[in-house]
């Protein structure tokens, strides 16, 4: 068991240490793609990227994951998840290309359609990456997988800015995600070769197909009420307007998608190999709420707050519009941080079929919800999010209160400390905006600066003063820093 939480830990320490490289490179990207291209442009491309991003999940069939938790896992069975992840993407990527044209007459705009056949090509390269990612996944080869979406960041960051300069306008993120792509299967030659797949089969299609089928359902559904809103928006109010709501959504999303996403990386296959070996995968699942509500809270409170300067020093200018939308969005996870690790949870101890039910119960409500706020206004959409997640949460705390460990008693009270770091987290940005209204106006950095730095102590504070699981974390990586520095003894 003591093995088992020194793996997770540096699994999750290298899984961060991709996180906050990689985020550093696309802030760099997104700011400077900012200045490079128009509201109208970036609409384009996150238009076509919500129906791309629905075929993944088609494309995936549920594979990774299974490779991932599946508890008998042989070499019969890893060439029989390759060769179904090869048919289905080549086979999605010629119905791509084949319909970006129907697509972009949907939404009236060539440009779509182009995107859309660009991206074509991610799904031909997509299944040399993903199986070996998997693997290296399954096996906690953190390390390795840090080098390789370390290089598929950059090359796709670097990709894009150059031919964004070059004048390429939207399909300049299209053709850097080919590159990515492209990088990505490179660093899986290099440094994952022990994990390539050999050879194709399918001794194991039925069982593959049993589990696909049910986590795909889920997974499309999943992305459908994700990219609804971009989607929605697209059509009812136009690119413009679907540029806004990108950016309004782009730091959340860049959050979810890296440091959400570097627990998630972890928390998974720990889920799986927690309940395969010693059946405390909820216990683990509450811990895991509990730190990333210690990260998440405090900074999507600290975003909401303080959205103007966000965007202004983001993004500049052009997008002061998409102020009032990221507010709501940043709400709107708060309380999706909540589910974010209940799908994975869930797939890892065996009851997919939960998940499948879930998702599709909450993404058509979503949906729906969407829809009926594209009536009202844009800003309506981006609020109608928060009461999404809202029916998520209580959707999957239903499913998940059902175990004697994380009984809904047992959620609330292990959540407290993190709600009152949110509260002293906000105390500095709450005085801002209080005190020094005209600063968001006229002095958006120097306010932007200050939040920043009291928002910043008095988390460090909050986290003090509940001891807060995250105290522990904190204080063994101080520890670790200074016994490499030969300095201070270990912090106990």
């Amino acid at each position: 068991m003591a093995h088992n939480k020194l793996g997770i830990r540096k699994a999750l320490t290298l899984s961060f240490a991709q996180t906050c490289i990689s985020l550093c490179l696309s802030v760099a990207t997104i700011i400077i793609l900012s200045r490079l291209l128009t509201p109208a442009e970036v609409g384009v491309y996150s238009v076509a990227v919500g129906f791309v991003a629905l075929m993944h999940m088609l494309r995936d069939f549920g594979v990774s994951e299974f490779v991932v938790q599946d508890p008998l896992l042989g070499n019969d069975l890893i060439r029989t998840a390759f060769t179904m992840n090869l048919i289905i993407a080549w086979c999605l990527a010629a119905i791509l290309f084949g319909s970006s044209e129907l697509i972009g007459e949907f939404f009236r705009d060539p440009g779509v359609a182009r995107v859309t056949r660009v991206m074509s090509l991610v799904f031909v390269l997509l299944p040399f990456g993903t199986t070996h990612m998997a693997l290296m996944k399954r096996s906690f080869r953190f390390d390795t997988m840090l080098k390789i979406r370390l290089g598929e960041t950059a090359v796709r960051g670097g990709a894009t800015i150059a031919l964004a300069y070059a004048g390429f306008t939207y399909m300049s993120m299209a053709w850097g995600s080919v590159a990515g792509m492209g990088a990505l299967i490179l660093g899986c030659e290099i440094w994952g070769r022990e994990y390539r797949v050999r050879g194709v089969g399918f001794r194991h299609w039925r069982r593959i197909l049993h589990f696909g089928w049910n986590r795909t359902i889920a997974d499309v559904v999943m992305q459908m009420g994700t990219q609804s809103a971009n989607i929605i928006v697209g059509k009812m109010f136009g690119m413009p307007a679907a540029g806004f709501y990108s950016r309004g959504y782009g730091i959340v999303n860049l959050f979810v998608t890296n440091v959400v996403g570097a627990v998630g990386n972890v928390s998974f296959p720990a889920y799986a190999r927690e309940h395969r070996e010693t059946k405390m995968a909820p216990e683990l699942f509450l811990k895991s709420v509990v730190y990333l509500t210690g990260i998440s809270w405090p900074f999507f409170a600290f975003c909401a707050l303080m959205a103007f300067p966000i965007i202004r020093v983001a993004f500049g200018n052009q997008w002061d519009a998409a102020v009032p939308l990221m507010r709501w969005l940043c709400g709107a996870a708060m309380v999706g941080v909540l589910t974010f690790q209940c799908n994975g949870f869930f797939t890892a101890v065996g009851r997919y079929r939960d998940v499948t039910k879930v998702e599709l119960q909450y993404q058509l409500a979503r949906i729906g919800i969407s829809i009926l706020a594209a009536f009202y206004s844009l800003e309506a959409v981006a609020a109608s999010q928060v009461l999404g997640y809202v029916i998520a949460a209580v959707l999957y705390y239903w499913k998940v209160v059902q175990y004697e460990s994380v009984r809904l008693r047992n959620v609330i009270f292990a959540l407290l400390p993190s709600a009152m770091v949110t509260l002293t987290s906000c105390v500095v940005p709450l005085a801002v905006l209080g005190l020094w209204p005209e600063s968001l106006a006229n002095h958006y950095l120097a306010a932007f600066v200050v939040a920043s730095a009291g928002g910043g102590l008095g988390w460090l504070l909050g986290i003090a003063l509940t001891k807060h699981p995250l105290l522990i974390e904190i204080q063994r990586g101080l520890s670790s820093i200074f016994r490499r520095a030969g300095g201070a003894p270990e912090i106990s």
